[in-house]
């Protein structure tokens, strides 16, 4: 049995410091430890901050299988459900179980590189770009159907969740978190008589596997953004993108609502 102790990661700042600190003493009433950012005999993984807070602490912890829950001292908080004035009914509902779990698909994307293919993840979105920002043409195909060869600034591969960010300031469409989708975003496509691509985004069910080829030259270094962190990469040959078996499970006592959280952040 895992002991009674909560991992929490929270920003630096002041006002962040002293909601982590109530947080830890009411849990101190019921009886809980607590662990600053990560520990595998956690029992529940706390974040304090905004969305960046959620996602880095996803992964800080290698999408670990503990339970995810959130407290927005941030601006926009798509992933943080709770708010510093419910902390103690959160504990509470917490200590009574009254909450539930649910399991949130990862974006998988394997890179394919001198013959070797390596595995990375996001919970959001996966960026696409040439390490020189530079104009990028890379061809597009879904369930192994060549659909175009998009010229541009780059590309967008996003979850249902990850829809509200990047890609929707991008153009991209907002598609509801339970759904089960990669959706493929342009970034500033270049539409002419000597290219010709696709200005929308479009939206792939989870059978369907992406696969993207970049134009192959020397000068192509590939810069990839997984939720943020860059990764950079030489001779990328192909990437499959899928929504991946893996999950990450969060944790919500009832109190988000989408279509609130799309009113209040957008309208």
């Amino acid at each position: 049995m895992k002991d009674k102790v909560i991992n929490i990661a929270a920003n630096h700042d002041d006002y962040t410091a002293e909601i982590k600190e109530n947080l830890i003493n009411i849990f101190k009433k019921y009886g809980y430890g607590y662990f600053d950012e990560f520990n595998k005999h956690g029992e529940l993984n706390v974040t304090i901050g905004g969305d960046g807070a959620f996602l880095r602490a996803v992964r800080e912890s290698n999408f670990s299988g503990i339970p995810f829950v959130g407290i927005n001292t941030g601006t926009l908080g798509f992933f943080p459900e709770i708010t510093p004035e419910d902390l103690e009914s959160f504990v509470v509902n917490y200590v009574e179980g009254n909450y539930t779990i649910n399991n949130v698909n990862l974006i998988e994307s394997e890179i394919v590189s001198h013959g070797s293919s390596k595995k990375t993840y996001a919970i959001n979105d996966i960026i696409l770009k040439r390490k020189d920002m530079k104009t990028i043409h890379m061809n597009v195909y879904i369930a192994s159907n060549h659909l175009e060869k998009i010229s541009g600034d780059g590309l967008i591969i996003s979850s249902p969740l990850g829809s509200s960010a990047y890609n929707k300031s991008a153009g991209g469409s907002l598609v509801y978190p339970s759904l089960k989708t990669l959706q493929i975003t342009p970034l500033s496509p270049i539409i002419s008589n000597a290219y010709r691509c696709l200005d929308c985004s479009i939206i792939v069910p989870p059978e369907f596997e992406i696969s993207i080829y970049p134009e192959r030259r020397e000068d192509y270094h590939i810069a990839l953004l997984a939720d943020g962190q860059l990764i950079e990469y030489d001779e990328i040959e192909h990437i499959h993108f899928r929504t991946s078996k893996k999950v990450i499970k969060r944790l919500s006592t009832g109190t988000f609502n989408y279509w609130n959280v799309i009113k209040d952040k957008f309208l």
